[in-house]
């Protein structure tokens, strides 16, 4: 039986697991979770990107231009704790930031075509990685 991504990795790793666990759907699909988290990271993290580069990336290319406040706010993250997150993606030119002419202690932030360029490859590398995933399963399923 194939079960969805559940690869000889998945199967070796959880060679000592007693049966019950491995027949679990809630505990094959936490499992799935943490591998699908593990694989996106990783990819990220090739790119010098983390899941919250990612989110400012993909909230900008969906609203466009908009405040950091706003994003902070998008992606979960205390705007007291954003700033290496802008930081990192200004350094890699895939946003730029400006001040707001109405309200100075506001940033406006905008992704570049660089960005767009990186969502575009973000987009169709984590489409692979989500087939992947679910190659096990058929269209029904």
């Amino acid at each position: 039986m194939s079960i969805v991504g559940y690869d000889g990795a998945m199967a070796q790793e959880g060679a000592d697991e007693p049966p019950e666990l491995t027949s679990s759907t809630g505990f094959l699909l936490a499992r799935l979770g943490a591998e699908s988290r593990r694989r996106w990271a990783r990819m990220l993290s090739e790119r010098g990107l983390s899941p919250h580069h990612f989110g400012v990336l993909m909230a900008l290319d969906q609203h466009g231009e908009t405040h950091q406040q706003r994003l902070c706010e998008a992606i979960g993250v205390d705007p007291r704790n954003a700033v290496p997150i802008f930081d990192t993606l200004e350094a890699h030119s895939l946003i730029a930031r400006t001040s707001d002419q109405t309200d100075r202690r506001k940033r406006a932030v905008v992704i570049t075509a660089a960005g767009r360029t990186t969502v575009d490859e973000l987009r169709r590398t984590g489409a692979a990685l989500d087939h992947d995933l679910l190659a096990g399963l058929t269209d029904h399923q």
